[in-house]
C-alpha cells in the first residue's frame, strides 16, 4: 500500500480486533483489497481515491465502535499520512476522528468536551453537527432546547430525503419522550423510524429500534412484552452490534427480569434476580470496553440494590462503594434508576 504506517494486516483480514463485526469488517476490508487490485491492475497509484479513504473511516469507525481504539487510532494514522489535511479527502478523515472523539467524551462523562468538539464537527458536516449538538443536550438535561433543535433537523433531513439521519433522529425524539416518562408519545415516533429501518433494510437501526420499544414496554409497565420483543432484537444486536448496544441490550434485558419476578414467587424470583446480576455483569463488561463510566454507575447501582434484596451484603457493599466513587467522578443529572436505555 505504500505510506508511512501499514495497515497489511487489516487487508489480509488478521483479527486486529477480533471484537469487531465479522461482516461489517469484511465488507470494509473486501472495498479496501478491491482498490488495492485496482491499483495493481492500472500499473499506477489509485489508493488515494475518495473510496478508499471512505472505506479507511469506515474501518476506523468500527473498531472504535467495540473499543478497539489502538486500532482505531493505527487506521487514522494511516489515513493523516495518506490524506494530509489540505489535501482532497482529508474532511472525510477529519470528520471521522472527531466522531470517534466525541463518542469517548460522551461515554466517559465529559460532556463540555463533547460540546466543545461540536463546532469542529458541525464546520465539517453541519447535519451531524447539528445532530451531535442535540446528543449532547439530552445529556445535560435540557430536553426543550434538545427536542426544538432535534424538530428543525428531522424537517431538514426529511426534505434532503437523509434517511439514516431520519431514523436516528426519529430516535432520538423518543428517547426524549420516554426520559420525561411519556411512553405513550414515544410509541409512534419509534413505530415510524422501524417502518423506515425496514423498508430501508437498515438493520441495525431496525434493532435499535426495537430494543427502544421494549424499554417504552417496560415503562409502560408490561415487562413480560418487553421481554418477548427484547428476544426478538438482541441475537443481531449481540452477534454485529456496537458493544455498547451490546451492554445497553443486556442492561435492559435484566431490568425486564427484575420487573417480571416481581409477582413470583420466593424461590423462583431469587433464580431471576440471580439471572439478571448474571446479565448486568456481562452489560458492564461491555461498558467497560469502551470506558463508557456514566453507564457503568447506573448498573452497579441497580446490582447494588438486587444484592441488598437477595441479602448479600457483602456484594451490595462492594457495588455501592464503586457506585460512590464513580458518581463522585461523573457529572450529576439525577438518581440513575430506569429513565433512560
Amino acid at each position: 500500500m505504500g505510506g508511512g504506517s501499514s495497515l497489511g494486516p487489516l487487508i489480509d483480514g488478521a483479527p486486529v480486533c477480533p471484537l469487531t463485526s465479522t461482516m461489517a469488517l469484511q465488507q470494509a476490508q473486501m472495498l479496501l483489497s478491491m482498490n488495492s487490485l485496482e491499483s495493481v491492475n492500472a500499473g499506477v497509484q489509485q489508493n488515494n481515491t475518495e473510496s478508499f479513504a471512505v472505506a479507511l473511516c469506515h474501518l476506523a469507525e468500527l473498531h472504535a465502535e467495540q473499543g478497539c481504539f489502538a486500532a482505531a487510532s493505527e487506521v487514522l494514522k494511516h489515513l493523516k499520512e495518506r490524506f494530509p489535511p489540505n489535501s482532497q479527502h482529508a474532511q472525510l478523515w477529519m470528520l471521522c476522528d472527531q466522531k470517534i472523539q466525541f463518542d469517548r467524551a460522551m461515554h466517559d462523562g465529559k460532556y463540555h468536551l463533547a460540546d466543545s468538539l461540536v463546532t469542529g464537527i458541525t464546520a465539517l458536516h453541519s447535519t451531524e453537527g447539528v445532530y451531535r449538538k442535540a446528543v449532547v443536550l439530552q445529556a445535560q438535561n435540557q430536553m426543550t432546547e434538545a427536542h426544538k433543535l432535534l424538530q428543525k433537523l428531522l424537517i431538514h433531513c426529511q426534505k434532503m430525503r437523509n434517511t439514516e439521519m431520519v431514523i436516528s433522529v426519529l430516535l432520538s425524539v423518543a428517547e426524549l419522550y420516554l426520559r420525561s416518562s411519556s411512553p405513550t408519545i414515544a410509541l409512534p415516533v419509534l413505530l415510524q423510524a422501524l417502518a423506515l429501518s425496514k423498508e430501508y433494510r437498515l438493520q441495525y437501526l431496525a434493532s435499535e429500534t426495537v430494543l427502544n420499544l421494549a424499554f417504552a414496554q417496560l415503562i409502560l409497565g408490561i415487562p413480560e412484552q418487553a421481554l418477548s420483543l427484547l428476544h426478538m432484537a438482541i441475537e443481531p444486536i449481540l452477534a454485529d452490534g456496537a458493544v455498547l448496544d451490546k451492554g445497553r441490550a443486556m442492561f435492559l434485558l435484566a431490568k425486564c427480569q427484575v420487573a417480571s419476578a416481581a409477582s413470583c414467587d420466593p424461590p423462583n424470583k431469587t433464580e431471576a434476580l440471580e439471572a439478571a446480576i448474571e446479565n448486568l455483569n456481562e452489560a458492564k463488561n461491555y461498558f467497560a470496553k469502551v470506558d463508557c463510566k456514566e453507564r457503568i454507575r447506573d448498573v452497579v447501582y441497580f446490582q447494588a440494590r438486587l444484592y441488598h434484596t437477595l441479602g448479600k451484603t457483602q456484594e451490595r457493599n462492594r457495588c455501592a462503594m464503586l457506585f460512590r466513587q464513580l458518581h463522585q467522578e461523573l457529572p450529576a443529572h439525577g438518581v440513575p434508576l430506569i429513565d433512560h436505555l
